[in-house]
């Protein structure tokens, strides 16, 4: 098969080598510009979560290759190093995009990073030095000695490939090679037109395969449409490729192979159950056959006979250990059976057996989530089997699954609006359909569930979300008609409820949070079985103001702004290079913290721009929070002279005029050292900080009163990357990175009920409260763009409120604020 071409003739221009979890993806030739994001139309598009849909552009200038970031959420890097302009890049540089990596190559110069060769045939793999365990020190003769005796090796394996390219049928005219019998069973391809690949060396051959009868197509013809039928397979036009398969069924009905391609194309197709008994046929016929029983196995996985499923995929490894295809459905059959760490031992062989295998990729993404609780890694391999597999819907369709259980329902609808470019398949309107709901965009909702039902859907995931959608619309009387239908095949659809309560008016009921299908066939996708949980409260009104800072690029510093919260209408400047906006209680103020040359003090300024009063006389202090009855502030400073960050009071805000230096929170034997305070309701601060009093000392948030003089405090959180705290009542909302990826997470005041509320690739941050505390609003660059988001209190309702527009936010967005008032 061949997986990725190696150049052979010397290259006329320059080449990027596209690499994502740690492999080589694609390489491509540089002959003039490239736009490379996540659109479909950049040059190179990747599919990578955390890259912006217009990302960078690569252009020729002056006979060099410039690169350019196109003002992205995450940034371009060269060689580890954020760009802030232009580059000019140079041969072996490594440019990062997300998770993704380009190596610029110069022609003419020695690589490092190659794309893996044209597979060699059976006879020649066998000359290959196969890998050993690293020789321990002090070997360094021996290691020499292997490294010759592998080069020499990989010569021979050199001039072997050449000749068989050259004149492929010479292995077979001397004796040396069989020829291969094509299959159709799952390969990772890299291109549009994949090919075929021949059975596995160590398949025993079987005497159900005869030799084709008087007027059946010869050994050839057979091949060729085996290979035909399969690139079909995997460019998702499976109507055309079952044309063949059932014809060649006919033509050979004791050949096992047609009837595995086609039971491979319907289960791709997600018609498992017509897909079950052509699995069947094709281990009648053969029974020896490791793709047959694989391809069987899948099919009980996907109609749900999940005993019989995990019986059948241990047959197909003891067929074929060698196999990275059934290595990998046993992971499957694991995962169905809940044996999640007997599923990471297979999935971890299938990759070994063929690190180019897409199902292999896809299994081992879906348990970084549930073995790991990883979503990076695991949305790093499905990237991966939707870049080995391009035009195979589901490889989309099963990363928006992914995404979706992030709760980066943004992300999602991306990928299934790709899933739905390749082939439009009624599993994937009614995920979008579900995403387009959980973000409050109703009639995106309705839509997509029309669609699906258009499509023929009649399950209660489709109905049910027709439903609701309507019902969200006050259209009730046709809500009616789904919720009754979906109820009718699910008394407990959680959707189907929320549309009928909505309609109803009665209390909501406590049911299971459902998920969109995912996968080949929608059902038995590797994934947690939902728990039955209460279901979310509905997304509270969205009323008031939120003032935010935006990135200047000409100025290369924030501006403050204010909008109505519930779409970013009436946006407007209040003050320049200015930023940290912090509301007063009333709405009627603003504290900022000036960047202007003239203006690096703490300042008050009406939200119309108007009255713009300096309270302090020191450029290190930042970061304010009004007190509940919008007479004091808090602040930090690092103006101390050991420069490290205090947290100061203001008690009387001088309105009228003058400046306060402010009095700094105090413990008794010194001053607390802390920064991003906030006020409780109950007049204590809450800030992020350590205990220097021991050693080593803690950090994380931390709790302690506001009255003057010395005070306790009391720590609440021990990650010391835990900040940016808000508060409403008891209930502190803040930041941190703890796992990995910064997110919004929430605690009550005494330090009980920590609860992580966001989990996606996206950043979130910068929490603050609603006036009535029942909303939480935080920044994300979820889908690419920095915006204004919306939460419940619990995690749930997630949606976009509108974006912050102009450079967004930039470095050291960690130290910035939003804020909401009526």
């Amino acid at each position: 098969m061949t997986n990725e071409i190696t150049l052979v003739e010397k290259p006329l221009f320059p080449r990027l080598t596209v690499k994502a979890g740690g492999r080589v993806i694609k390489e491509i030739e540089l002959k003039g510009d490239l736009t490379i994001g996540r659109a479909e139309d950049n040059d190179l598009e990747l599919l990578d979560p955390k890259v912006s849909r217009h990302h960078a552009r690569i252009k020729l200038e002056g006979g060099v290759f410039v690169l350019t970031d196109l003002g992205s959420a995450n940034g371009t890097r060269v060689n580890g190093v954020r760009i802030t302009e232009s580059h000019i890049l140079r041969h072996g540089e490594r440019i990062g995009l997300g998770d993704t990596e380009l190596i610029y190559q110069e022609p003419g110069k020695s690589v490092q990073d190659t794309v893996t060769s044209l597979s060699p045939p059976p006879a020649v793999q066998a000359t290959q030095v196969a890998p050993t365990p690293p020789a321990a020190k002090g070997r360094g003769a021996g290691i020499i000695i292997g490294l010759l005796l592998v080069a020499g090796a990989l010569v021979l394996a050199a001039v072997a490939v050449g000749i068989y390219f050259l004149k492929p049928d010479l292995y077979e005219q001397i004796g040396l090679i069989n020829p291969p019998t094509a299959t159709a069973m799952p390969v990772a391809t890299t291109g549009p037109a994949p090919t075929a690949v021949g059975t596995p060396a160590t398949a025993a051959p079987t005497a159900a395969s005869p030799a084709p009868p008087s007027g059946a197509p010869g050994t050839q013809e057979v091949n060729d449409l085996l290979v035909q039928a399969d690139a079909l397979t995997r460019r998702s036009k499976f109507e055309d490729a079952i044309l063949i398969y059932e014809d060649l069924s006919n033509r050979l009905p004791d050949d096992a192979r047609p009837q595995i391609g086609w039971a491979w194309a319907l289960i791709y197709d997600n018609r498992a159950v017509e897909a079950l008994p052509h699995a069947e046929r094709a281990v009648e016929l053969d029974p020896m056959n490791a793709d047959a029983m694989a391809v069987l196995a899948r099919a009980y996985i996907e109609t749900g006979d999940l005993e019989r499923a995990l019986t059948t995929a241990r047959q197909a490894v003891e067929l074929d250990a060698n196999s990275a295809l059934t290595h990998a459905i046993l992971a499957e059959a694991y995962i169905a059976n809940g044996q999640i760490q007997a599923a990471v031992d297979e999935a971890d062989l299938a990759l070994v057996q063929d690190i180019n295998n897409a199902e292999a990729h896809r299994v081992r993404g879906w348990l970084y989530h549930l073995a790991e609780n990883d979503m990076g890694r695991a949305a790093g391999e499905l990237q991966i089997a939707a870049g080995l597999e391009p035009e195979l819907w589901l490889r989309r369709h099963d990363l928006g699954v992914l995404l979706y259980e992030a709760e980066d329902y943004t992300t999602a609808i991306l990928a299934f609006q790709d899933a739905l470019g390749i082939r439009p398949e009624a599993v994937t309107y009614t995920a979008i359909g579900r995403a387009y709901y959980d973000l409050g965009q109703y009639d995106q909702a309705k839509a997509s569930f029309q669609q699906a039902v258009a499509l023929g859907a009649e399950d209660a995931d489709t109905l049910g979300g027709m439903a609701a959608a309507l019902a969200q619309q006050g259209r009730c009387d046709e809500a009616k008609t789904y919720y009754e239908q979906a109820l009718a095949l699910d008394a407990n659809h959680p959707l189907a409820q929320e549309g009928r309560d909505i309609c109803t008016g009665t209390a909501p009921t406590a049911t299971a949070s459902p998920t969109p299908k995912a996968a080949s066939g929608g059902e038995g996708t590797p994934r947690p079985t939902p728990k039955p949980t209460k279901k979310p409260a509905p997304a509270a009104a969205i009323k008031g103001r939120i003032a935010f800072p935006v990135w200047n690029a000409q100025t290369r510093a924030y501006d403050t702004y204010v909008a109505q919260a519930k779409d970013g209408s009436g946006r407007h400047l209040v003050v320049a290079q200015m930023h940290q906006p912090a509301f007063s209680p009333d709405g009627q103020w603003l504290a900022v913290n000036g960047e202007q040359p003239d203006h690096m003090n703490l300042f008050i300024v009406r939200p119309d721009g108007s009255e713009l009063r300096e309270i302090t006389n020191f450029i290190e202090d930042g970061l304010p929070c009004w007190s509940p009855d919008g007479k004091s502030l808090v602040f930090s400073s690092t103006r101390h002279g050991d420069k490290q960050s205090r947290v100061y009071i203001i008690d009387k805000v001088p309105f009228t005029g003058g400046k306060a230096e402010g009095r700094p929170l105090n413990f008794g034997p010194d001053d607390v050292r802390g920064e991003y305070p906030a006020w409780t309701g109950d007049n204590r601060i809450v800030y992020s900080g350590c205990d220097l009093t021991v050693e080593p000392a803690p950090c994380g948030l931390f709790i302690m009163s506001a009255d003057p003089g010395p005070q306790p405090f009391k720590q609440l959180t021990d990650v010391k990357s835990d900040t940016a705290p808000a508060a409403y009542g008891n209930r502190i909302a803040f930041m941190s990175d703890r796992d990995g990826n910064w997110e919004i997470y929430i605690i009550n005041a005494d330090g009980s009920g920590l609860k992580r509320l966001t989990k996606n690739a996206a950043i979130d941050g910068l929490p603050t409260w609603s006036p009535d505390g029942k909303t939480i609003a935080f920044v994300s660059n979820q889908g690419g763009a920095w915006a204004i988001w919306a939460m419940n209190p619990d995690g749930s309702r997630r949606r976009k409120l509108f974006e912050i527009g102009g450079g967004g936010l930039a470095f050291d967005w960690q130290h910035e604020r939003i804020d909401w008032a009526p």
